[in-house]
């Protein structure tokens, strides 16, 4: 059984990471490990039913993008507590910081290999510039901050460039170099995948970050709030601000409401076929974002409010999940390429939308489960033992000692 016997760390954010890693489970399951929009025609073999319709339009509104969001707030407030630490034993992190980065690319390049939607690559080339945000105030942190979830580094691009992209193909449903993709995956060796991955995979990633896709603005925006966030004290003690996440809910989930008519109302007014290089799709992404903040925000008030109201109750078991995020992380891509890709079983475009979420969920009661038992004997998750010992240069303690009065 999970304890909360360690009491450096925060239980809360532990548990709040796993109920991100949980929504990013269910996202990539929904998504058949594509990371791409999903093909028109023969393609896509299974034809969606109304339930499955049902959990994509859910899934769209309260599980894409948001649970990524989550995460990314989530790295900014361990390297502000990691840097503050740090302070506080008269030690500079900024460069084993920046080292500890680059192990960290190294794991997401070969994450990368098998999944081309890997986040760890894009945090490690973003997260180089947080020492640099770590030393400036929170009023230019929360400028800059604001500035980005406004879509103004979308808004450049888009000024500059003329266009919606970088790529010098499409990347749409009707696009074939979409279709080879998904011919790849679901025929080609494992080899063949790997090659795609690391050259349009990489590209394709990239180019979502910095065009008008815009997600590395926003990621760079929430590791800013996340900093913010540990300086001001609310992380430390967040057992403590019930009212302000009940409060924070609220106007949120009101925020929400606001941005989802915006959404509606801009998608609604475009004119057809779909202009994707035009002033009017720059906004309408804009609005998309911001709704996807405000329900990112709903999710983590409501989460935590269900936490708070009892820190030791059922959600306490996400805690040692999210504890393992890394080794989670990676193993969920091993199991859901080898279900969908064609080294594997091949069944991508083959299952339904709610055999994929039953999937999900069960690697999730899995993974819960294991990680309580694997935490229980070693200190850290296997990548994240690894991850530390390379950080330090050194091996650190693995497993957890026992007295001998345990009887173990």
């Amino acid at each position: 059984m999970y304890t909360q016997n360690n009491t450096s760390r925060i239980h809360a954010v532990d548990a709040l990471r796993g109920f991100a890693l949980a929504g990013i489970t269910i996202a990539h399951m929904l998504e058949q490990f594509i990371a791409a929009p999903r093909p028109q025609g023969d393609a896509w073999g299974v034809a969606p039913t109304l339930l499955d319709q049902a959990i994509q339009a859910v899934g769209f509104l309260l599980i894409s993008g948001k649970f990524f969001s989550i995460f990314s707030l989530l790295f900014g407030i361990s390297f502000a507590i990691m840097m503050a630490n740090a302070e506080k034993r008269g030690q500079a992190f900024s460069g084993r910081f920046l080292w500890r980065l680059i192990l960290l690319f190294a794991i997401g390049l070969v994450h990368t290999m098998f999944y081309r939607g890997d986040i760890l690559t894009v945090y490690t080339v973003i997260g180089l510039s947080l020492p640099l945000f770590y030393r400036l105030p929170d009023k230019v942190l929360w400028v800059i901050a604001l500035v980005l979830f406004a879509g103004f580094g979308r808004a450049v691009f888009f000024l500059i460039t003329g266009s919606d992209t970088l790529l010098p193909f499409a990347w749409t449903p009707e696009s074939p170099v979409l279709a080879e993709y998904i011919q790849t995956i679901k025929n080609g060796s494992l080899l063949d995948v790997f090659a795609l991955n690391l050259t349009q995979g990489l590209a394709t990633k990239y180019d979502y970050q910095v065009a008008v896709g815009g997600r590395g603005y926003l990621t760079l925006a929430y590791f800013l709030v996340g900093i913010w966030l540990v300086r001001s004290g609310i992380v430390s003690d967040i057992a403590n601000r019930m009212a302000d996440v009940k409060k924070s809910f609220f106007y949120s989930l009101g925020a929400a409401l606001v941005f989802l008519l915006l959404t509606i109302g801009s998608f609604v007014t475009l004119p057809q076929p779909l202009d994707m290089t035009s002033w009017h799709f720059v906004l309408g992404m804009t609005a998309y974002d911001l709704l996807g903040i405000a329900l990112t925000v709903t999710l983590i008030c409501a989460f935590l409010w269900l936490y708070l109201k009892k820190p030791d109750g059922k959600l306490n078991a996400l805690a040692p999940y999210g504890r393992l995020a890394l080794s989670n992380y990676l193993l969920q891509t091993l199991i859901g390429t080898f279900i969908f890709f064609g080294w594997g079983l091949g069944l991508v475009g083959s299952l339904h939308e709610w055999q994929t979420l039953l999937i999900a969920l069960l690697i999730i009661y899995l993974q819960i489960k294991i990680s309580a038992w694997w935490l229980s004997r070693y200190r850290y998750g296997p990548l994240e033992w690894a991850w530390r010992c390379g950080t330090y240069f050194k091996g650190m303690p693995f497993k957890v000692e026992r007295s001998a009065s345990s009887g173990e």
